[in-house]
């Protein structure tokens, strides 16, 4: 079996090295150019990893692109590993593959279908798992070929946690190298009456509302940490990305949603939640530089205060309307 892969991120890259550790001729890589490095969380460049082991290489753009097609058609592989790419493989890529295509999930399939399942595990609480799969019109469920169970710890971040799902994918793809070789993998039908779905996130997604438990934005900002644009809010108008924090049990301190408790210069900044209280460890500004634990201010609500700011709003449109009318009577 003739085995060419196309991705983009850290999982291509473990997958890679999966398939020569069991011994699998790779006959091609296929990796998204550098270009579109800032457009991708967790972005990996396969072509070092290519030359390193002398494997042909294709760099793209669009997985549409007609140089795709006819590198594959120079490789004739047998199958085709998509793996870490968020571009849609058309058929005509997989029909040029006698044995198709095969795609992978990091949640416990058939549950957690879809987009975002990293940050959704975290959020959720979910368990997580190694799934290689048949690609098939519909995502993320085709007959599985194998799923191995990935350990979720308490305090996972999105990195920890794409940083062990990767070790697993690559010790499972090392093992399943004789079966590859030989072309004979096992087809496991999914359960369709198990099935659940995800939707996408977004950046904006990571925006906190501090009448959230303390237990749930330590979950956003685990969730949407290093590699993706982090949980954010605002002080006094300009945005603070947090990138570390800690749950502070509620008893000792009492203030309003968001308002700065404490701001010790080794432990960090308290703030009160809808229940507990969650102390800022690491943050950064939009620019990715550090802001120091003195730039917050005790008393100061982070966030925005969206009830004032519409009532504030009212109030400048009603001085405006005044002035308007008395500048009409003005002219009368």
């Amino acid at each position: 079996m003739r085995v060419a892969l196309i991705g983009s991120v850290s999982s291509s890259w473990h997958a890679v090295r999966g398939l020569l550790d069991g011994g699998v001729e790779v006959c091609g890589v296929l990796g998204l150019a550098p270009a579109h490095a800032a457009g991708v969380s967790d972005y990996r460049d396969l072509a070092p990893l290519a030359a390193e082991h002398d494997l042909p290489y294709c760099p793209f753009h669009k997985v549409t692109d007609p140089e795709v097609a006819a590198f594959l058609d120079r490789q004739t592989p047998d199958l085709l590993l998509v793996i870490g790419l968020s571009q849609i493989v058309p058929d005509d890529l997989l029909a040029r593959t006698p044995h198709g295509g095969i795609g992978f999930h990091p949640t416990l399939l058939p549950e957690g279908r879809g987009r975002a399942p990293v940050a959704w595990t975290i959020l959720l609480n979910q368990p997580a798992a190694v799934n290689l799969f048949y690609l098939t019109a519909d995502a993320d469920a085709g007959d599985l070929i194998a799923q191995v169970p990935v350990p979720v710890q308490p305090d996972d971040t999105a990195q920890s946690l794409i940083t062990r799902t990767n070790e697993v994918l690559e010790g499972t793809l090392a093992s399943l190298g004789p079966a590859l070789r030989k072309g004979k993998l096992p087809r496991i039908p999914q359960d369709p009456r198990r099935a659940t779905w995800y939707g996408a996130r977004r950046p904006e997604d990571g925006r906190i509302d501090w009448r959230e438990p303390a237990m749930q934005i330590d979950r956003l900002v685990r969730a949407a940490g290093h590699p993706y644009p982090g949980a954010f809010t605002h002080d006094r108008g300009q945005k603070r990305i947090i990138w570390r924090s800690e749950i502070v049990p509620g008893g000792r301190w009492h203030g309003t949603l968001g308002q700065v408790l404490e701001v010790d210069p080794v432990r960090g900044v308290l703030v009160q939640c809808g229940s507990g209280h969650l102390r800022l460890i690491e943050v950064s500004g939009p620019d990715g530089h550090p802001v120091p634990r003195d730039a917050f201010r005790v008393g100061v609500r982070l966030g925005h205060a969206v009830e004032a700011e519409l009532e504030q709003l009212a109030a400048r449109v009603a001085d405006l309307e005044s002035e308007l009318a008395r500048l009409r009577e003005g002219h009368a």
